[in-house]
Formats: structure tokens, C-alpha cells, sequence
């Protein structure tokens, strides 16, 4: 991290979808001032509306799915518990947490200079997110027989939903069918709850987003 100077030219973003310019013109303690000098528009936004119903995880772990899905693109991130979830709902609750991670989603924009801020949602238990699926609906499930390479332009607006570390529990994914999710495995491997959900967006980022 470098110290910033009187003087220093910087670019901020506020979300909007504009860069804008500036130079740093005072430092009070904990507080900046800054000149805007102007700005311009900077469209990072997929035309894929990805949202994804994240499990909850482990300290790290779940920070870094945070970041990754944020870098990736995604439109909204809906932290979910489920059965076989080492965290619990109780855990997960608090504004002081949900802060913590708004300010991970952030760093991740600023770090990988997107304009937007995707929606970051309170934790909810995955039976009463159902109510949130958007668009076409996909559920990763080792099972399953059908890749997304199987499938055509699932159009604008897709959910995914993958695992905790336990998996999801039969009873979870015959409930996210019930829902209208499409069961679709990544391949022959099991993948750690991490690595699945940021894999599943890598991949339909590159089918039908931006990658």
C-alpha cells in the first residue's frame, strides 16, 4: 500500500458506472479531500445477469467466494445456509458481519476496476430463498447428466446454486426442482464448495457473458 501525497492523482467510482477523476487536496485525520477534475463512462456490467446463492462457508473461504464472484461479474450474491453447511444462519447474522462483507465486495470492484457494485443480500436459510430466483435456474449436482455445454443462450438472466462443504442434501436439491432449477453437473471431479460456485460462473461467463 502506498502513502497517498498532496497532490496525487486518483480514479474513484461510486457504482454509478462512471470513472471519475481526481487529485487528493487535504488530508483531515481519518477523512480525505479531493477536486474532481471530470469523468467518463466505463460500462464493466455483463450483459449476462448472474446471480448467485452462495453457502455459507468456512473464514477465508468464504471471503474469497465473495471476491471471485465479484471480480467475475456477478449481478447479485445471496448468501444461503443449507443442511450439510458447517456455517449456520445464527452465525452468519448481524450487521456488523453484512458490513464486513460489503466492504470485501467493494475492494474486490475497486481491485478489479469494475463500475459496479453488484447486490450483496442478507443471509437467508436456502428454503425461504427460493422466492428470490431470477431468470433461468441451474443447481449443481454431481448426479446430474446434463453439462451447461449441453444447453443452449439460457437468456438474460440466470441462478445458480451450488453446495456447502457437506453438499446439498437430496431433500435441497428435489426442492430447488420443485423451484424450476436445472440440475447440471461440472464435470467428473467433486469440487470443494468454493471452487464449485466460482467455477460455475467462470463458466457461464464464458458461454454467454463477457469472458
Amino acid at each position: 500500500v502506498l502513502r497517498a501525497r498532496h497532490g496525487q492523482e486518483l480514479t474513484l467510482f461510486n457504482g454509478d458506472g462512471w470513472m471519475y477523476r481526481a487529485s487528493l487536496t487535504g488530508i483531515s485525520g481519518a477523512q480525505a479531500q479531493l477536486a474532481i477534475s471530470g469523468r467518463h463512462p466505463r460500462s464493466t456490467g455483463s450483459p449476462l445477469a448472474i446471480q448467485v446463492f452462495l453457502p455459507l462457508t468456512r473464514g477465508e473461504r468464504w471471503d474469497w467466494s465473495l471476491q471471485k464472484a465479484v471480480e467475475l461479474g456477478v449481478r447479485r450474491i445471496q448468501p444461503v445456509a443449507c443442511r450439510h453447511g458447517v456455517v449456520q444462519l445464527s452465525e452468519a447474522r448481524g450487521e456488523k458481519r453484512l458490513a464486513r462483507w460489503r466492504d470485501i465486495v467493494i475492494a474486490a470492484c475497486e481491485q478489479s476496476g469494475s463500475t459496479t457494485i453488484p447486490e450483496l443480500a442478507p443471509p437467508v436459510a436456502l428454503e425461504t430463498a427460493w422466492a428470490g430466483v431470477r431468470g433461468a435456474a441451474f443447481v449443481l449436482d454431481p448426479d446430474a447428466a446434463q453439462r451447461f455445454t449441453d444447453l443452449g443462450h439460457p437468456g438474460p438472466e440466470i441462478t445458480l446454486l451450488s453446495g456447502p462443504e457437506g453438499g446439498l442434501a437430496a431433500e435441497e436439491v428435489a426442492a430447488a426442482q420443485a423451484h424450476g432449477f436445472r440440475s447440471l453437473r461440472m464435470g467428473p471431479r467433486i469440487l470443494r464448495a468454493e471452487t464449485a460456485a466460482i467455477a460455475a460462473i467462470a463458466v457461464t461467463q464464458a458461454l454467454w457473458g463477457d469472458l
